[in-house]
């Protein structure tokens, strides 16, 4: 997964992909209504940030200045990439949701939480985190490869350079992310768990599960493989195998997976308990 080189952060930095707008071929095109929404579906995954980064910015991870020099940039051209993307598909309306009260208490004290696990996982919860947007990178680009293969060409080419940044993006998150999960138990062991306990793409929580499902169905039909694509990849990712969350995200797409207890850990079920505490191993 990593390179032979460690990713140039400071080379990122200094030349983030800014606003599209005026560069952009497809403005105007006209698409169908189903793929526009699901456009949009993509630009709110990719301009609703800020959400996860209240709950990395509370952890260790806030402490790595490698680290929160990239996702400073990244943060920056998410934000221009959702504002390309409702340039391509236009504004629509933005689906409401009925948000009870424990989602609002999640929302509420999330970072609150967050701070906790933390303090009680140390440096391991920062290759999850690395981790989880590795996995929400994949899955937004193989949303927005599929929307490139349905759009105009004009529009399509205004995709593909999108899909160019993601890819940039998810160098850093792949050998970060790998370079954890190589070296920790607990990163390998804390992943598992957090990955299977999300509703993916990042933030879909934050929508009716009809938006995804609507995405999903827009732009994939009944048409599974990319799913199991994308899990094979999860799948080489070090302690990950077998988890198949694109799968299960398609089979019950916005939906936040019920409580589950995971095997094949590499722990056998006659031992101790595993101790997934602080984590300086690297």
């Amino acid at each position: 997964m990593s390179s032979t080189s460690p990713f140039d952060v400071a080379a990122y930095v200094r030349a983030p992909l800014g606003p599209m707008r005026e560069t952009l071929q497809g403005v105007g095109a006209a698409l169908p209504a189903d793929l526009a929404d699901a456009l949009r579906y993509v630009q709110r995954r990719a301009q609703g940030t800020g959400s996860w980064l209240s709950h990395v910015l509370v952890t260790a991870t806030h402490k790595d200045a490698r680290i929160t020099a990239f996702l400073s940039t990244w943060a920056y051209e998410a934000h221009w990439f959702g504002d390309a993307l409702t340039a391509i598909a236009g504004a629509g309306p933005v689906p409401a949701i009925r948000r009870g009260v424990a989602a609002r208490i999640r929302t509420r004290f999330g970072p609150l939480r967050e701070a906790v696990v933390a303090n009680l996982h140390g440096r391991a919860l920062t290759g999850v985190q690395m981790t989880e947007r590795l996995v929400d990178g994949w899955i937004v680009d193989a949303m927005l490869e599929r929307a490139q293969q349905l759009a105009p060409g004009a529009v399509a080419a205004d995709l593909a350079r999108i899909r160019e940044g993601i890819a940039r993006q998810a160098q850093f998150f792949a050998e970060s992310a790998t370079d954890a999960l190589t070296h920790s138990r607990a990163a390998r062991v804390l992943a598992r768990r957090r990955l299977a306990m999300r509703t993916w793409p990042i933030g879909a929580d934050h929508e009716p599960a009809a938006a995804t499902a609507s995405a999903l169905q827009a732009l994939f039909g009944a048409d599974r493989s990319w799913a199991a694509a994308v899990d094979r990849r999860i799948d080489a990712l070090p302690g990950l195998a077998g988890l198949q969350l694109v799968r299960r995200t398609v089979r019950k797409p916005g939906r936040r997976p019920l409580r589950i207890t995971f095997r094949g850990t590499g722990r056998p079920r006659s031992s101790a308990p595993l101790h997934v505490g602080k984590d300086v191993a690297r």
